[in-house]
């Protein structure tokens, strides 16, 4: 067996970032359901019986609502991937820029334009916590300063504080004709990227989907899932119960991967890893103010 094929394997037989928890009631009772008609067609209830075909247009009617429902969802996903994409990148641009245009001529500047620096990762954790709903964690006051952490308690909106830090710092740096005004201007724009990267999140968590809309799409997989064993008794017998237990597992699994992936900065198994990009922006930018401390000492 090549390494494709067992993983293949591995990725179906694994349960973590399945969404099987979720929508397990909703199957069971899916076959219960089909059990009580089974065994109620087995005593001679033939009433119970319905045309296969009764369930045609409402399952088409079903399956184009879902991959409605899907697409939107993936959509949200993945536009919440590319404003992480491009947080990282503007971050690391920003850094840079920082690092290596703002001149320092003695160990406070040089202590000072790093903590400014390091709070481009303190804006990405920031970030993460204020799409979370949470306040500031253990990684956020690491990077702060203790006033800057006791100000970021008291305010909505933890990362546009960040931003307004880092611009009034840039401001100083052109007052002071440390940066001439094309540094300056160039800063100032992936500030201002950083700041839309925030607003653009903003918008997904603001414009959930239609909670009608979602209301009405449970309404009908109950109602087709709930009648699909009426329509197969009569020709599966028994393994209407099965059968009718791995129709629910899809339309309710596709369902819930929907729902989770809907809002992507979450804590769930399939939403985008924050904590992981955040470290890693963090040691990026670690190591970018090491690598020159480094060099500064060797020459």
């Amino acid at each position: 067996m090549n390494v494709a094929s067992k993983n293949w394997f591995e990725l179906a037989l694994n349960l973590r970032g399945s969404v099987i928890r979720d929508i397990k009631i909703q199957v069971l009772l899916s076959m219960v359901i089909a059990l009580i008609v089974t065994i109620l067609y087995k005593r001679g209830y033939s009433g119970f019986s319905q045309p296969i075909l009764a369930g045609l247009i409402p399952g088409i009617v079903l399956g184009l609502i879902l991959v409605f429902r899907t697409n939107t969802a993936y959509e949200r996903f993945w536009e919440g991937w590319h404003i992480a994409g491009m947080t990282i990148f503007t971050g690391r641009n920003l850094s840079r820029q920082m690092w290596f245009t703002i001149p320092e001529k003695t160990l406070e500047d040089r202590q000072e334009k790093a903590a400014y620096v390091l709070l481009i990762a303190a804006f990405f954790i920031a970030m993460k916590q204020h799409l979370r709903g949470a306040g500031v964690n253990k990684h956020l006051k690491s990077v702060v300063s203790p006033e800057q952490y006791f100000e970021l308690e008291s305010v909505t909106n933890m990362p546009l504080k960040v931003t307004q830090w880092i611009g009034r710092y840039l401001t100083k740096q052109y007052e002071q004709k440390q940066i001439d005004s094309f540094q300056f201007s160039a800063m100032n724009l992936l500030l201002d990227r950083l700041v839309e990267c925030l607003s653009r999140c903003e918008r997904i968590l603001a414009a959930p989907m239609p909670h009608a809309y979602s209301i009405h799409l449970r309404h009908l997989l109950i109602l087709y899932c709930f009648a699909l064993p009426f329509q197969m008794v009569k020709d599966l017998q028994w393994w209407t119960i099965p059968v009718s237990g791995v129709v629910a597992f899809a339309l309710f699994g596709i369902e819930a991967i929907g729902l989770e992936i809907e809002n992507p900065f979450g804590y769930d198994a399939n939403d985008i890893p924050l904590d992981k990009l955040c470290h890693k922006l963090h040691n990026d930018i670690e190591e970018l103010i090491a690598s020159k401390t480094k060099s500064d000492s060797i020459g």
